[in-house]
């Protein structure tokens, strides 16, 4: 890497970090700002009516920090390309500002050339991206549930599970699931026969979900009972029963009820859902099969936009940088949007693989046609 390539990094780096960081602050205080009635209001809860202004502005502010610094991920996970393109602009116009570009093309540098360096940092910032999906959002997914209601707490409320099939064709209800605890209150499960009739009813107060991660996964049961129901002219049974092995994971339950949480999963929980769904749930499988390859189709697209936006900068001459900042804006905030679009949308006749890439399948000739015509 020659000098200029690491002069040019380090400063769309630096860009990268400071518009990022402007970005999110914006986004915080334009949150808080809006939802202010309910962060003073948990503050109230934590330190009581009678705090004092000093007391009541750090409660306030340890919820805000609390309830805003898990969205860093996520807000990395959907802005970071385009927050790229815009440290690309402002790289290349305090480049245009000091004549530097016009100095590299008097050395002999191509345009080709110096666009690498930002090419290679986006490729660098989308590769960290993943990273981001695989390890931090996934951990963070449960506290991103949370709306302003739940401001100060750490988990989730409970909610009710309506009629959900397992991968057995089980059918599971609950009134009430604990996502912290991972239990099922007053739970009912039906078993089903290859004709969908019900053969057996399980019930039980408490069901607590076990996986030891080397032997069968399940539902343990507290007053669990199963009633087996006879065929006609045969009698059915009661029988005691502490343990019922199914694949719908809590995490299953906690996508059905909020459809972001599938965007939080790693590559590795995506194929674990994957395997326990049943066959017949094919909206959900071609769902997590979209997520699972528009993980590395979102790296491709930020590369190739990069290139499709690096020619409203790169003049052989001053030009107008307001000029060049709106016709970059008009071309890279549509065409992320309508790729993030594509990939996620089910799109009739196309299965999940070749959709998720349907943007760069696009992309590809467009960014070639354009370079072709670059003078440099």
């Amino acid at each position: 890497m020659s000098i200029i390539d690491r002069h040019i990094l380090v400063r769309f780096t630096a860009n990268f970090v400071v518009l990022f960081t402007l970005l999110f602050v914006f986004a915080i205080v334009i949150d808080v700002i809006s939802a202010l009635d309910s962060f003073v209001e948990a503050g109230r809860r934590q330190v009581g009516e009678e705090a004092g202004f000093l007391r009541m502005f750090g409660a306030v502010t340890m919820l805000t920090i609390d309830f805003q610094s898990p969205r860093f991920f996520q807000f990395y996970a959907y802005l970071h390309g385009l927050v790229a393109i815009g440290a690309m602009g402002f790289t290349l116009a305090q480049m245009h500002r000091h004549r530097e570009l016009v100095a590299l093309l008097a050395a002999g540098l191509s345009m080709h050339r110096i666009a690498m360096p930002f090419v290679v940092g986006v490729f660098a910032l989308s590769l960290l991206q993943l990273v981001n999906q695989e390890v931090f959002l996934p951990r963070v997914a449960p506290l991103l549930l949370r709306d302003h209601d739940h401001i100060g707490k750490r988990r989730l409320e409970s909610f009710a599970v309506p009629p959900t099939a397992d991968g057995g064709r089980s059918i599971f209800q609950s009134p009430s699931f604990d996502p912290k605890a991972e239990e099922l209150s007053t739970v009912t499960i039906l078993e089903r026969d290859d004709r969908l009739r019900t053969t057996r009813r399980v019930t039980a107060d408490i069901a607590r979900w076990v996986d030891p991660g080397d032997g069968e996964t399940g539902w343990a049961l507290t007053g669990g009972e199963a009633i087996t129901l006879g065929r006609p002219g045969e009698r059915g049974g009661r029988a005691p029963l502490e343990f019922y092995p199914s694949d719908l994971t809590p995490r299953m339950l906690l996508v059905d009820r909020y459809g972001q949480f599938a965007a939080m999963l790693s590559l590795r929980q995506i194929a674990e859902m994957l395997a326990t769904l049943d066959v017949n749930d094919r909206a959900d499988r071609d769902m997590l099969r979209r997520y699972r390859y528009s993980r590395f189709a979102v790296v491709l697209v930020n590369v190739l936009v990069m290139w499709l936006a690096l020619p409203t900068f790169l003049a052989r001459q001053p030009t107008n940088l307001m000029t060049c900042a709106l016709l970059c804006a008009i071309i890279a905030i549509p065409t992320m949007i309508g790729a993030a679009l594509f990939m996620i949308l089910e799109l009739p006749g196309i299965v999940p693989a070749v959709g998720a890439f349907l943007p760069v399948i696009v992309l590809i000739p467009v960014v070639l046609a354009q370079w072709t015509y670059v003078k440099t």
